[in-house]
């Protein structure tokens, strides 16, 4: 009896002995920053497939770093916020990309998002010929402008810099062109435009040509405004679905992150997507990545949502309430749980 009382003993201290080492193997790891894992299960991400979106996600799975954290993720055309958001409403997908005006205002509107990530920077253009006198936003004055979405953040940037510095109307004292932006470029080239706003991957191949240059960046405009830099796109994903799978939405931002890593040392993947995506002139890919690269953004901080904020009340201040479509952003638009 009394041997079998030490045996169950001696087991009984092997046995916590053993839990206790599991137990601080999983604080070594939360420690070091070991790779989550998801549960195996697929990811759905809506992005731009013909866009900068893209790059990301063709790393991901050209590389396998779905699998290498534990997911595997399927891709789902999506290029407007309306198809994002019906996407979304549907139940037809996990992840999306919104940038965060419009997240906040469908998040308002009662679609149950939250944006997880940050993906891009200010990395869109106002386009004019290169031989143009349009130096400013104030030279606008009378002319003919591009605009692919008068409700969309860039927009909104040009108009209270415009009435800030130059105490011009955007929306009273220029020509407005609306249009999707392939129609935009289209015009430009014909000539039927003094200027307009671009995608930077559409950006690339008109200053390529020399027929077209930058007049300015939308970051340089969002900078002349005085706030810290900020992202504009956003990794967004189903709050239920966030919820339920936190690890999924976790290994596919780790996942991301490693693409990002890549698309900033390495070349090659630029020049792979941009041939897929019918892009073969090496100058309009070298373009295009230099454009792109220093905007792709890898991790929110605890500055990201204040200094969102403090951007947002600026355009309240400058371009007013009805111009935005709401007089301030969702309470939990985004969130640092999943970084």
């Amino acid at each position: 009896m009394i041997r079998l009382t030490i045996s169950s003993i001696a087991l009984l201290a092997l046995l916590s002995a053993g839990a206790a080492v599991v137990q601080a193997d999983e604080v070594l790891a939360q420690a070091t920053g070991a790779p989550v894992k998801g549960d195996g299960g697929t990811v759905r991400l809506m992005m731009n497939a013909a866009g900068t979106q893209s790059f990301p996600p063709y790393v991901i799975l050209k590389e396998g770093l779905d699998k290498k954290y534990g997911i595997v993720l399927q891709t789902i055309p999506s290029a407007t916020t309306q198809t994002t958001t019906t996407g979304f409403q549907s139940g037809g997908a996990d992840i999306g990309m919104l940038g965060w005006s419009d997240l906040s205002r469908i998040k308002t509107g009662g679609v149950n998002v939250v944006g997880v990530g940050p993906f891009l920077g200010w990395a869109n253009t106002i386009v004019v010929p290169m031989d143009s006198p349009i130096k400013t936003l104030g030279d606008l004055k009378g002319k003919k402008v591009g605009v692919y979405n008068r409700n969309g953040l860039d927009w909104i940037v040009m108009r209270a810099l415009a009435l800030r510095e130059y105490k011009l109307d955007l929306e009273k004292d220029v020509v407005i062109q609306e249009g999707a932006v392939s129609l935009l470029r289209g015009l430009m080239e014909q000539n039927a435009l003094d200027a307009s706003q671009m995608f930077n991957d559409l950006t690339a191949p008109l200053i390529v040509s020399g027929k077209f240059r930058v007049m300015a960046s939308i970051k340089s405009l969002v900078d002349q405004l005085g706030t810290a830099d900020t992202p504009f796109l956003l990794y967004t994903a189903d709050a239920a679905y966030a919820k339920a799978h936190p690890n999924n939405v976790k290994a596919f931002l780790e996942a991301y992150r490693d693409a990002v890593k890549i698309l900033q040392t390495d070349d090659t993947p630029w020049f792979e997507r941009a041939k897929e995506l019918g892009m073969t002139d090496g100058p309009v890919v070298i373009a295009l990545r230099d454009l792109s690269r220093s905007m792709l953004m890898s991790n929110f901080t605890p500055s990201t949502e204040p200094n969102i904020r403090k951007l947002w009340d600026i355009l309240v201040a400058t371009a007013g309430v009805e111009t935005l479509g709401m007089s301030k952003l969702a309470d939990d638009f985004m969130t640092l749980d999943y970084q």
